[in-house]
């Protein structure tokens, strides 16, 4: 069981990527079930899992996001740049979206974090003016593929600011360009690899799970469908 912040940065580091909370797959552990359930939102940085997420993103000792296909998870430097070569599409957001293949919405969020941007998830629907009841979930699938096609990460968090300068509410994630996040080293030899080359090696490195694990089903989870 993982007691402290020290224990969970080493876990990820000895597994490679580590899903957060849920059924990932069987024989794949996740943060959720190798830690004590009267751990979490306690707001304790040191033994509380909710805090080690913004912490590792914020800290850069891990990336964090919705970058297992799609399901939250961890990262670790020695295995980033192969998931970054892996789900990273070719071509850019801009022709792909020339092109018809991504939505109008995916286009439009992506062109926010230009320049350096550092978004909150709030700021973010307010910019493509959504709502709880308005096209939200919208925006909220455009940020998934965007990290789920490692084009944007969680970068950290903050809490919402009143008229008056306040802080409110509970800490959001921040989201930025993954060039933006990424410490020096974290992408070392990732433009050197195919699609296939990494998420070959992905696979390879994911026998630390243990031989119960389905390749297949494990492939198909990581990166659905897509050719390579």
């Amino acid at each position: 069981m993982l007691n402290t912040y020290h224990d969970f940065v080493a876990r990820v580091n000895e597994l490679g990527y580590y899903p957060f909370y849920g059924r990932f797959l069987a024989g794949v552990p996740t943060v959720e079930a190798e830690t004590a359930p009267e751990q979490w939102h306690t707001g304790d940085e040191q033994t509380d899992p909710w805090q080690w997420k913004d912490r590792a993103a914020k800290e850069r000792k891990l990336a964090f996001g919705c970058i297992l296909g799609g399901y939250k998870g961890f990262v670790s430097k020695g295995m980033y740049p192969l998931f970054y070569a892996a789900n990273r599409p070719a071509e850019t957001v801009e022709e792909r979206y020339l092109n018809g293949e991504v939505s109008q919405a995916v286009y439009s969020l992506y062109r926010l974090f230009e320049n350096g941007a550092e978004l909150s998830t709030s700021e973010l629907r307010r910019a493509a003016g959504t709502s709880k009841n308005n096209g939200v979930s919208r925006t909220d699938a455009a940020m998934k593929q965007l990290q789920k096609e490692y084009l944007i990460t969680v970068c950290g968090n903050r809490r919402r600011v009143s008229a008056d300068g306040q802080e409110f509410g509970w800490p959001a994630n921040t989201y930025c360009l993954v060039e933006d996040w990424a410490p020096e080293g974290w992408l070392d030899g990732a433009d050197a690899l195919t699609a296939e080359e990494a998420r070959n090696r992905i696979l390879k490195e994911s026998t630390v799970f243990g031989k119960e694990v389905d390749s297949t089903a494990l492939s198909r989870l990581l990166f659905g469908r897509r050719k390579s």
